[in-house]
C-alpha cells in the first residue's frame, strides 16, 4: 500500500529516484514506517458501498454527492466451455460427453467495471437523514457478435435506492437493491458492502448464496447495535428455468406462460409481493448472527380459466460468523425452503406441477462456509466451500410419463447437487488517500454439478475457474 508522503529518508531506501518523484512511499517496503491512521484497510470484494460514506465528497449546499466505483478488466479461464462472461452459470456447465465439455475458454472483460453516484443529505437538527444509490456495470444484455469487433456490452443497472433514517434507529427504503435474505455482515443494511458475499471474483459470487437483486420497500428498527429487525415487501417472480421441469401434456403451454422460463420478461401473472423478515444479533465485533424467512404464492390459471389455483412456499436461513484475533472471520450461511429456489441465485426451479394443475414447491437447501483472513490493510486471503442440494419432486401424467423435476430419465439440466471450492486472494498494491487505489484479486475454483438422472453419460460435470481482476477504485 502507498501513501502520499513528502521525500524522506525511507524513499531512498527503494527503487532509486522513481517513486520520490512521484512523492510515494511504498508502505510495504520499509516495515518502519506504520501505515497512517487515516489509510482505511483493503476492501477484497466486489461491493463498493456501505452505510457510512466513504471517499471525498462534491458539497452542493446541504448535500454530498459521491462518484464511485472501479475500472478494471478480468482475466476468465474455465476448463469447459460454460461461457457467461464474468458470471459463471453454476447450474449449466457442461458434461464430457459434449464439444464444450472438452474445450476450455478463455477471454478478457471490462464487463465488471462499475460505476455509482451517491447523495446524503442531512438537515440541520440531525435527527433524520437521507440518502440515495445508483450503480451500474456493464454486464446488461450482448448483440451475438459483441467481441468480434467493438465489445459493445450493454450497460445494466444494479441498484437504485433512497433511504431515510430517523432518530438513528427507523430506517425506511424504496428501489432495488439486494434482498433482504442476503447474508448481513453486521447491521442490517440496505447498502451492498454490508452484506457477507464473499470475497468472490465471480459476479456470480459462489454456487449456494443466498442473494439477488429486486425492487422492494424495506423497514428496519434498530434499537441498538446489538439487535436489529426488517420487514421487505419485495417484487416476486415464480420460475421454473429453462429446460428444468417438465410440464403436464394437456397444458405445458399456458403453464410456460404462466412462469419465468428464461423468456418471458416481465409477463409473468405473479400473484402477491415476496414477504421478508429479518432479525441480527451482535456481540460486539467479535460475533454476529443473522436469520430470517420469505413467504411466497405461486398461482396459475388452467383452461377452462374458471379458477386459479394457489400454493404458498419459501423459506428460512440463519449466518453466523465469528471473528477471531480481530482479523480473521470465520462464518457459515445455511438456507432450507420448499419453493426458495429463486434466492439461491435462481439455480433450483420453484415448483413442480402435476397433471391435476396441482403445485408442489420444490424442496431446497444450500451452504456457504467460509474463513477470511486479512494479512495486511493491503492484502487478504479467503477461502469457501459451498452448494446446493435439491429434492426430487416428480409425478405420472395421464399418457403414464413422467412430469416434474428430477424424475428417472429426467434432462442433465436436473441437478442433484452443485457443489463449489474456492479459494481468493486479494492484494493492494497501492492506495493514495483521497485519490483511489490500484487492486488485483485472483480467484480459483472447483466446481461440480450431479444430475438427478445419470443415463448412459458421465456421472457429473466438473470445471476449474480461474479468474484475475486488476481494477483501478475511484476515490
Amino acid at each position: 500500500m502507498f501513501h502520499a508522503g513528502a521525500k524522506s529518508m525511507s524513499c531512498r531506501r527503494v527503487a532509486g529516484a522513481f517513486w520520490c518523484v512521484l512523492g510515494l512511499t511504498p508502505g510495504f517496503a520499509d516495515a518502519q514506517a506504520p501505515a497512517p491512521a487515516a489509510v482505511q484497510p483493503l476492501n477484497p470484494t466486489q461491493e463498493i458501498a456501505r452505510e457510512t460514506p466513504d471517499g471525498p465528497p462534491l458539497v452542493a449546499g446541504q448535500t454530498e454527492i459521491r462518484i464511485g466505483g472501479y475500472l478494471g478488466v478480468t482475466g476468465i479461464y474455465r476448463s469447459t466451455n460454460g461461457g457467461g462472461g464474468t458470471g459463471t452459470n453454476f447450474a449449466t456447465i457442461p458434461y464430457g460427453d459434449s464439444a464444450d465439455g472438452h474445450l476450455s475458454e478463455t477471454r478478457l472483460s471490462a464487463q465488471a467495471s462499475r460505476l455509482s453516484i451517491r447523495v446524503n443529505a442531512a438537515p440541520a437538527e440531525h435527527r433524520a437523514s437521507l440518502a440515495g444509490y445508483f450503480e451500474m456495470d456493464f454486464n446488461g444484455a450482448t448483440p451475438g457478435n459483441v467481441a468480434v469487433t467493438s465489445t459493445s456490452v450493454g450497460f445494466r443497472l444494479r441498484n437504485a435506492f433512497g433511504e431515510g433514517q430517523f432518530d438513528r434507529r427507523f430506517n425506511v427504503a424504496a428501489g432495488q437493491a439486494y434482498t433482504l435474505m442476503t447474508p448481513a455482515r453486521d447491521q442490517l443494511s440496505i447498502w451492498p458492502s454490508d452484506y457477507e458475499l464473499t470475497h468472490a471474483v465471480d459476479m456470480n459470487y459462489v454456487a449456494g448464496l443466498v442473494w439477488g437483486r429486486t425492487p422492494q420497500v424495506r423497514f428496519t428498527y434498530r434499537p441498538t447495535p446489538a439487535f436489529n429487525w426488517a420487514l421487505s415487501i419485495e417484487n416476486p417472480e415464480q420460475q421454473l428455468g429453462s429446460g428444468v421441469v417438465r410440464l403436464p401434456a394437456c397444458c405445458s403451454t399456458d403453464l410456460a406462460d404462466q412462469y419465468n422460463t428464461g423468456n418471458n420478461g416481465l409477463a409473468v401473472p405473479n400473484l402477491l409481493p415476496d414477504i421478508v423478515s429479518r432479525i441480527a444479533l451482535n456481540a460486539g465485533k467479535t460475533f454476529h448472527v443473522d436469520t430470517g424467512g420469505v413467504l411466497r404464492v405461486f398461482r396459475h390459471t388452467l383452461a377452462p380459466y374458471a379458477d386459479s389455483t394457489k400454493q404458498a412456499g419459501g423459506g428460512g436461513s440463519v449466518n453466523g460468523r465469528v471473528t477471531l484475533a480481530g482479523s480473521a472471520n470465520v462464518f457459515g450461511q445455511f438456507a432450507y425452503g420448499a419453493g426458495l429456489g429463486r434466492y439461491i441465485g435462481g439455480l433450483v426451479p420453484d415448483v413442480a406441477i402435476t397433471a391435476d394443475g396441482s403445485i408442489h414447491p420444490i424442496r431446497a437447501s444450500s451452504w456457504v462456509a467460509g474463513v477470511e483472513e486479512r494479512l495486511s490493510t493491503h492484502a487478504s486471503i479467503a477461502f469457501y466451500d459451498s452448494g446446493v442440494k435439491t429434492d426430487a419432486s416428480y409425478s405420472t401424467d395421464t399418457d403414464g410419463t413422467s412430469i416434474g423435476f428430477g424424475y428417472p430419465g429426467a434432462p442433465k439440466a436436473d441437478n442433484r447437487n452443485i457443489h463449489e471450492v474456492t479459494g481468493v486472494f486479494a492484494w493492494q498494491p497501492w492506495k493514495i488517500e483521497g485519490r483511489g487505489s490500484m487492486q488485483w484479486t485472483t480467484q480459483v475454483s472447483w466446481l461440480q454439478r450431479t444430475p438427478w438422472s445419470v443415463g448412459s453419460g458421465p456421472s457429473s460435470a466438473e470445471a476449474i475457474l480461474f479468474f484475475t481482476q486488476l481494477r483501478y477504485n475511484l476515490p
